[in-house]
């Protein structure tokens, strides 16, 4: 029986766990001393906070001896490289920005690719999106450098993407988040809570979403869950970035609780961002990770694509398998969907979880 026939068998998120460990132990292992995360978020968004949790929650059941470090694209500099070169292994940030809508995150993944062509570099599951057939060649001829690069990928458009262009290996595997620990489920408030992006991502038009899920008679709160100031964490970058550079001794020193108080923000982010999906008896979306987070908590859901394809990516390599978990190609689908509901609320009876 295969992997993923077993995995079937199992809750969603063992299941997405078990492939994940397959994948992503045994290019670890033997690398494990020290390893250096590159570009954790320092951004409010939730998603990329419940990523860099899900990696961190990896390397500490898997690794628990490890050294973990990180710079990030805020951080880092060329004199950032001295400490990189002491780890064992470098892992690269999963999620949305391999490719060229966010360009600031994908340049700094290139240089590191070219300034450490001698350590095995690891990248964490993103969805990879290329509109710029520079930026692709760039990228193509970057990996084609390194003899010791590991591409990991959550969809099956990222992975035919990456087989077809890339010189290295290309292994499918789920999204980080789903090494999170459990996490709690409430009663909700509302019948349906739509957690809908505002960034350049979004393909939908949330004035329809909203109008045609009003006519429905249920109850609706809505809201994004980006935001916060991170003026705290933004500082701390720049207290490591200026170490480097006129205390290159004591950049260690600060490395370390550094990271705390990142974990700490995202674990802060991460509850925001579950108390705003509890709210719901159902959520509606066009965030991926508000899906994810959905699927992990047993929200019913219904979810649409973002502009570059991933949230209907995603759903189909993995999270078809959660039977709440409904991918909608319009608006009008939606609409037609609560409309033969009635007026009657789609809030579930729920025992709560204490």
């Amino acid at each position: 029986m295969t992997a993923i026939a077993t995995a079937r068998e199992e809750p969603l998120q063992t299941a997405l766990q078990r492939l994940i460990d397959d994948a992503l132990v045994p290019l670890i292992n033997g690398h494990a001393e020290h390893i250096c995360l590159i570009d954790p978020p320092g951004h409010s968004n939730v998603g990329d906070q419940a990523i860099l949790l899900g990696e961190l929650s990896f390397l500490r059941r898997h690794f628990p001896q490890a050294r973990i470090s990180f710079f990030d694209v805020d951080n880092y500099s060329s004199l950032c490289d001295r400490f990189i070169e002491r780890s064992s292994m470098i892992l690269l940030h999963g999620g949305g920005n391999f490719g060229d809508i966010w360009p600031r995150h994908h340049a700094l993944r290139l240089r590191i690719l070219d300034r450490f062509a001698h350590k095995r570099i690891v990248q964490l599951p993103p969805s990879i999106s290329f509109v710029d057939p520079e930026t692709l060649a760039a990228t193509s001829a970057a990996i084609a450098r390194h003899p010791d690069f590991h591409l990991l990928v959550r969809d099956h458009a990222s992975a035919s993407l990456a087989k077809a262009n890339f010189d290295c290996p290309v292994i499918l595997a789920p999204d980080m988040a789903f090494c999170l620990d459990p996490l709690a489920r409430t009663a909700p408030s509302t019948d349906i809570f739509c957690l809908l992006r505002t960034d350049k991502e979004v393909a939908t038009d949330h004035r329809q979403l909203l109008a045609a899920l009003a006519a429905s008679g249920n109850s609706i709160e809505s809201g994004d869950w980006i935001g916060e100031p991170i003026e705290r964490v933004k500082r701390l970058d720049r207290y490591l970035s200026r170490h480097c550079q006129v205390r290159p001794g004591a950049a260690w020193l600060v490395n370390a609780p550094m990271l705390r108080v990142r974990e700490e923000y995202a674990r802060r982010r991460l509850g925001a961002g579950v108390a705003m999906l509890n709210r719901g008896g159902v959520v509606v979306t066009d965030r991926l990770h508000a899906h994810i987070l959905s699927c992990l908590l047993g929200i019913p859901n219904y979810v649409f694509n973002s502009i570059d394809g991933k949230v209907a990516a995603f759903h189909s390599a993995w999270t078809h398998r959660f039977p709440d978990a409904h991918r909608m190609e319009s608006v009008a689908q939606l609409r037609d969907h609560f409309a033969a509901q009635g007026t009657r609320p789609v809030t579930p009876a729920l025992e709560v979880v204490k």
